[in-house]
């Protein structure tokens, strides 16, 4: 089984309503067999992959996509703050993320301290953007320091700070952060030292590492062929794939 645990709704031409994105993603993951995926909701109010209220209602009669809830301190901080409150307690979310990088402000910020004692208080696993541009604002550094301060919080890194996937490396002594390894199959010009770096943090975390493909910025088969490839064996490939994501994000839904 394969659970995909970072899809956005897809932007591509042909899909300009959110059904049509839906349906979409619905063909593709039939397409790639993944059984279940988590969708990320977008932090801006107004946007093509989804908000919110949009992200959550569109998939209410799907059993086999659940959602994360982007926030911003920048976009209706208290009222996204009580939504993201309100859809937890319904079990309607399995997590909720940020975006640093994407948005100029740090993962230390002081305004992020409402949302991560939200994510403790109802146990749901709190994502972050990293790597790639702007990458000052979510570093391993400044994950490190959130892990310390909020111990009992679920923190899950996205995108393993690509293509810098060793700097993961130093939280592996934190218990509570996880690594998403959607995106890091993207540039086949790299593809073997991401690889290498890739296997080795799945050796020594591999109870905290789960399949992602951040589909459709990147392509989801492509991702599932990368983790085949790393030369894991069967109990380690099973816990990337699924595993890990049914005890992360599956259990808050009990």
């Amino acid at each position: 089984m394969i659970i995909d645990v970072h899809v956005h709704l897809p932007v591509i031409d042909g899909c300009t309503t959110l059904q049509q994105k839906k349906e979409r993603l619905l063909l593709e993951m039939k397409k790639n067999h993944v059984a279940k995926c988590i969708v990320i909701s977008d932090s801006d109010l107004v946007s093509p992959i989804g908000n919110l209220d949009e992200c959550v209602e569109l998939f209410s009669d799907i059993d086999n996509v659940y959602v994360v809830g982007g926030i911003s301190p920048f976009s209706a901080y208290e009222t996204q703050l009580e939504k993201l409150k309100h859809y937890i307690e319904k079990k309607k979310l399995v997590g909720i993320k940020l975006f640093p990088g994407h948005e100029a402000f740090y993962l230390t910020d002081d305004r992020l301290k409402a949302v991560y004692e939200l994510a403790v208080k109802y146990n749901v696993p709190m994502l972050f953007h990293s790597g790639w541009e702007n990458s000052q604002f979510g570093t391993a550094r400044l994950a490190g320091e959130v892990a310390n301060t909020y111990p009992d919080l679920k923190l899950v890194c996205c995108h393993c700070f690509y293509p810098e996937i060793s700097d993961c490396f130093s939280l592996i002594k934190q218990p509570n952060v996880y690594f998403d390894m959607s995106s890091i199959a993207d540039d086949l010009s790299i593809i073997e030292d991401i690889k290498c770096a890739a296997a080795q943090l799945i050796r020594m975390a591999p109870d905290r590492v789960l399949f992602g493909s951040d589909y459709s910025c990147c392509d989801q088969m492509q991702h599932i062929e990368f983790v085949r490839s790393l030369g894991l064996d069967s109990a380690m490939q099973e816990r990337v794939f699924f595993k890990n994501a049914e005890e992360l994000y599956l259990s808050v839904l009990l």
